[in-house]
């Protein structure tokens, strides 16, 4: 028995490229895990809940609700801009 007969097939791998390609160009570029809109958002009610009202606690909130949008953005990192696109635009019947 020969060796290339009894060694499985390699796995093709997706960053298997002939040429060196940036990461920018296959994922999207992200903010501490999340989409920039969505960071914002939460970074806005953060400063606005712990500074404006004092309320302290809210900062557990917000580490809480940022683990939980990476995950979700882990998983497709484009279905935060989806969901806040279908949101804002107007129920119009044609």
């Amino acid at each position: 028995m020969t060796a290339s007969a009894a060694a499985p097939p390699a796995a093709k791998k997706i960053y298997d490229y002939a040429i060196p390609v940036r990461r920018s160009i296959i994922h999207r570029d992200l903010w501490l895990g999340i989409p920039f809109i969505p960071l914002m958002v939460l970074g806005f009610i953060t400063i606005l809940m712990v500074f404006t009202f004092g309320q302290i606690a809210f900062l557990v909130v917000t580490v809480i609700s940022w683990f939980a949008l990476k995950q979700i953005t882990k998983q497709d990192e484009w279905l935060l801009d989806i969901v806040i696109t279908s949101l804002l635009q107007p129920d119009e019947l044609r």
